[in-house]
Parts: C-alpha cells; structure tokens; sequence
C-alpha cells in the first residue's frame, strides 16, 4: 500500500500492512550505470514503534547480477530494540525462534544502519558493473518461512550506489 510519510525524497512510499509474507524485489540494468564500478544495492527503510513481526528471524537478503553471481545475506529487521524485550522474547518463544532461524539460509548477517537523513538501510549486497554489455542486476528481501503476522514496515525503496 502506498501511504504519505513524512521526510522522504518521494511523494508517496509503501507501508507494509498485515500479512504473513514478506517480498520486496528490485532490479535495474547495469546499462544504466557507470561500467568497471563497484556498487551496492540498500533497502531504505522505517521500523515505526507500532510494527510488529518483522524480527522473529531474520530477513533472507539476495543480489544477483545476469545468470550468475548470488550473494546470499540474512538481517533482522529491527532497530534499537529494547534489551528487555529480546529476552522476554528468548523466554517466551526461544525454542520456536531457534527451529525457524534453522530454516533460513545461512549467510553473512547484516545490521540496520541509520543514516543522516533519519532513515534506515541495510545492505543488499553489492557487485561489480563491468564493461561487458547489458545484465540484470536483481534485488531481494525476503522472510516467507516464519509465517508470523508482520506489519508496519515503511520501505522507501531500493538505493543502488558506487560503494568507495
């Protein structure tokens, strides 16, 4: 659903409603962007404080350049969350969290970074835009094997940038 939100470079942004899944994909050509350049792809997001569901397990994140090359990361979802609240969390469902975050794929494990303009981002994955034609460049945030209840979520969109 797309909603107004306050602070953002866009005139309306996408705001997560009650579901069970949670897909966000992207892609863009790599004609678009400047060759023989190092990029990264970032999900800018909002965790509002009335969310919810979105850090049980974490998040599966993926960036894949034409037929090859995936890079396959995990990150919860989740930002300054309150020490009392993970342990209530850990006390109440540790075994069920442990058992879902088995069925994620394994991967480098990401943090949400807060950035200047009050909005979060977490890193995709980042490739390489070589001299060699064309590619897809596709982009991926994924958490589908809790099957928990999420809501909330504000996503501003997908940032594709020269990494320094």
């Amino acid at each position: 659903m797309k909603t107004s939100f306050y602070m953002h470079r866009f005139a309306e942004v996408a705001e997560l409603k009650t579901i069970s899944d949670l897909k966000i994909y992207g892609r863009i050509n790599t004609e678009m962007l400047s060759q023989n350049t190092k990029y990264g792809a970032y999900i800018i997001i909002k965790i509002p404080s009335g969310a919810y569901g979105l850090d049980a397990i974490p998040s599966e994140l993926s960036i894949k350049v034409g037929d090859d090359h995936k890079v396959a990361r995990t990150a919860y979802l989740r930002h300054n969350i309150d020490g009392k609240k993970v342990q209530m969390l850990h006390l109440l469902y540790g075994n069920r969290l442990e058992m879902l975050k088995k069925r994620v794929v394994q991967g480098e494990e990401c943090s949400v970074q807060e950035r200047k303009d009050g909005w979060l981002e977490i890193e995709l994955g980042e490739f390489y835009s070589g001299d060699h034609g064309n590619e897809e460049v596709k982009m991926s945030l994924v958490e589908v094997k809790g099957r928990q209840l999420k809501g909330g979520l504000i996503v501003e969109g997908i940032e594709v940038r020269p990494k320094h």
